[in-house]
């Protein structure tokens, strides 16, 4: 009877492990599972300092004509941030990555004001497929003509067409999945050629685009290869960027042995606040934090982006779990003694990378503006 009750014990351990290697196969989970474990063994010595958490809100900004999606942004955003304020004193800022492929004019006017009045900033997200090189830097240019009439992305400095970062759409920057969702090997290159400071597209949970390693901010080269973000080097202090080189800024990605909301197995954490409104609960919300992920060098600047698709989830995005959530985030995060929390935009938090690289310290606040202006100051 013991010999029979080993035998089917290890015949369901057997069964279990090979059913468990088929779903992490599947689903993507073996590309960073490596990263994922080498990460959870690394010790990030802030030395009893207090640590700067700089929160940025990136948004697949797919407004597509929708007039209740324009409402709810407009009006119903700013009095959600109006009530919070970080250690600077300033409200949660999104940074809008406006679909170009679906572009509506009256929608860019409309938004014009939550730029003016510190609420977000527009950067470019796309769509796209079957494009190649010619293609492609035409309807770069031709939508950036028509951005420009509305203050977003302009250049600041001489012979730029534009300044911005990039989401690509359906994740698959560099044409990571092919010409139906790109079609450009060389787009990296491309992108920066046109004035593109670092791309936010990542993590991707469960998709063939995500890159090998995980929260980090790192450096791809050899940009004019499909897939070039595959490789690279972490941001670090002293090392600057070379002219080959481009800005990969992932947010978390993590098992989050905390959260079993799904009951048979931990929850994976890619930080999506999505039409599911969870992200007021203290598990997700600490799971991002717990990621650390900064400059190498300079542990005690922590970042944390977190993505949403906030036009058709305006529901869940604008919501009051968005309100809770920015009030779990000031009363944990922002005490002046173990932390000081930063509402931050993707150009803000691209500038105080920046400034950590180039070996400044203090309060990450005064590095907002370190390199690329504000849009209204261009």
């Amino acid at each position: 009877m013991l010999n029979y009750l080993i035998i089917l014990f290890l015949t369901f351990t057997i069964i279990f492990i090979a059913l468990v290697v088929v779903y992490v196969k599947k689903k993507n989970i073996d590309v960073w599972l490596s990263s994922y474990l080498k990460r959870l063994f690394m010790k990030v010595d802030t030395k009893g300092e207090p640590v700067d958490i700089m929160l940025l809100f990136v948004d697949h900004f797919e407004m597509n004509g929708h007039a209740d999606r324009l409402e709810a942004w407009n009006s119903g955003y700013p009095k959600i941030a109006s009530k919070h304020k970080d250690f600077d004193g300033q409200h949660p800022k999104h940074s809008f990555f406006y679909a170009m492929d679906l572009m509506h004019e009256h929608e860019l006017e409309a938004l014009q004001h939550l730029v003016k009045d510190g609420y977000g900033e527009f950067e470019l997200h796309w769509h796209h497929d079957h494009d190649d090189e010619i293609s492609f830097v035409k309807k770069l240019n031709d939508a950036f003509d028509i951005f420009h009439k509305y203050g977003y992305m302009k250049p600041y400095k001489d012979g730029q067409k534009a300044c911005f970062s990039f989401i690509h759409g359906d994740w698959s920057l560099a044409n990571s999945r092919g010409e139906n969702y790109c079609g450009v090997d060389n787009e990296i290159s491309l992108l920066k050629q046109a004035g593109c400071y670092g791309d936010y597209t990542f993590p991707a949970l469960f998709n063939e685009a995500q890159p090998p390693f995980i929260n980090n901010i790192y450096y791809s080269d050899n940009n004019d290869n499909p897939k070039s973000y595959f490789q690279g080097r972490d941001a670090k202090v002293g090392v600057k960027e070379s002219t080959n080189e481009f800005m990969i800024f992932q947010g978390p990605l993590n098992i989050n042995w905390r959260d079993w909301r799904h009951k048979w197995h931990p929850t994976i954490e890619d930080g999506d606040i999505n039409r599911f409104p969870t992200h007021d609960d203290p598990k997700r919300i600490d799971s991002w934090v717990r990621q650390k992920i900064h400059v190498e060098g300079q542990p005690n600047w922590q970042f944390v982006k977190i993505f949403c698709h906030g036009a058709q989830d305006h529901k869940s995005v604008v919501s009051d779990t968005t309100d809770r959530m920015f009030s779990y985030l000031e009363k944990k995060y922002n005490d002046g003694k173990n932390f000081r929390l930063h509402y931050v935009t993707a150009r803000e938090a691209y500038n105080i990378v920046k400034a950590a690289e180039d070996g400044k310290t203090g309060n990450p606040n005064e590095f907002r503006d370190y390199i690329i202006p504000h849009p209204l100051n261009r």
